[in-house]
């Protein structure tokens, strides 16, 4: 009977609150409405784990398939880097579009700024934008270089793009510009700003330790044009605002993408599918906005989502220029690493060896003592 169950058994590999979700709340409320009723669609038993991230997912998922264990069918929340790992990895397994019914409501710019071969779907999405708070700041309109002023810079923080999904996409944002829009190094905005904009470790960090916290004298937080949309619908203030950084009369966002993908050699390929065409599917994707916080991937419910919701955000979602669109898929893979040391070597010039040079010279104190400690015991 258990192995019955196993081979049964649809094992997804998710991050912590997706749609809400945690460990403490698989049941009711909107689990009951993606998972137990897909579950009863099927006649399938879902195990969920969470993990801290994207790239905690992979990495997990991986490992086990290494070991020869058995691991997740799905991973979701794959964003626009981490599947691009995944796929390198081969650890997931390709797509045919005629498998999945739902896949043509598919806004077509999102498939193909996530991935156009198909290892994996998008569901979701979310501008990247400057959130400001109104009580203490006023923006009508910005762009990369105001933060060009000490005062400016002084209110922002954002994440590490080392540690935080966020931070790459708002580094992506930022060379997209620089680099393709404007033909200037993207590097030059870090060191200019560098020395008065905070750069915390995780979205989190951001959000909640320096923005929301008064204290800490940071009124704009690099997050999301959909982040307004939590105040509103569960604190019922729209203090909270987004801005986009605006060109030749467009605003510009990176779109960070989350996606959907099968592991490789699963031996519940089948229902893995089926999973996919249901989260695609017009019931559940009327459920993200309100619930997992981002944007629809679906265009018809992008289209018709509520008016309040619409007025939060600010933008016209078909009026926002996805920098994405200006750096290819492949041209990001390719570089992004570079980007990342080139970063880290801007914001803790020659910290790699500064290291080093403490760990010789205790390394040298070390052996200098034990000198002293062995010959002065002689004599």
């Amino acid at each position: 009977m258990r192995m019955l169950e196993e081979e049964n058994k649809l094992i997804i590999y998710t991050y912590d609150y997706f749609f809400g979700l945690t460990n403490e709340t698989l049941e009711g409320g909107i689990y009951d409405l993606i998972f137990k009723r897909f579950e009863e669609l099927y006649g399938v038993q879902i195990e969920i784990r969470f993990f801290d991230g994207a790239r905690n997912i992979l990495l997990a998922a991986l490992q086990e398939q290494r070991m020869g264990v058995r691991t997740a069918d799905l991973l979701i929340g794959l964003d626009n880097i981490v599947v691009q790992e995944a796929k390198k990895a081969g650890i997931l397994e390709k797509i045919s579009a005629e498998d999945l019914e739902n896949l043509s409501k598919i806004r077509s710019d999102l498939i193909e700024n996530f991935d156009p071969d198909l290892y994996a779907v998008p569901y979701d999405f979310g501008p990247i934008a400057f959130i400001y708070d109104s009580e203490r700041i006023n923006l009508t309109e910005l762009t990369f270089e105001d933060f060009y002023n000490e005062t400016m810079a002084s209110y922002l923080v954002t994440e590490d793009p080392t540690q935080s999904t966020t931070g790459v996409a708002f580094l992506l944002w930022e060379i997209g510009i620089y680099e393709k829009l404007l033909n200037k190094d993207w590097k030059e905005w870090w060191y200019k700003v560098k020395n008065k904009i905070i750069i915390a470790k995780s979205w989190g960090d951001a959000y909640f330790n320096y923005f929301l916290n008064e204290e800490a004298g940071r009124p704009i937080v690099v997050s999301y044009l959909t982040s307004p949309v939590y105040h509103y619908l569960y604190e019922n203030t729209t203090r909270y605002q987004p801005m986009l950084v605006r060109y030749n009369n467009k605003w510009y966002a990176w779109f960070q993408i989350q996606g959907i993908g099968i592991v490789k050699d699963s031996p519940m390929k089948d229902v893995a599918l089926k999973f996919i065409d249901w989260i695609l599917s017009n019931e559940v994707q009327s459920l993200v906005i309100e619930n997992d916080i981002m944007l629809p991937a679906s265009e018809e419910i992008l289209n018709n989502l509520p008016e309040d919701i619409l007025n939060v955000m600010k933008f016209n979602i078909s009026r926002i220029k996805p920098v994405n669109n200006l750096i290819p898929v492949s041209e990001i893979y390719e570089n992004i690493d570079g980007w990342l040391r080139e970063w880290k070597e801007i914001i803790s010039p020659g910290f790699e060896w500064i290291w080093i040079a403490i760990v010789s010279i205790i390394v040298i104190a070390v052996i200098a003592g034990f000198i002293v400690i062995k010959y002065g015991r002689k004599k």
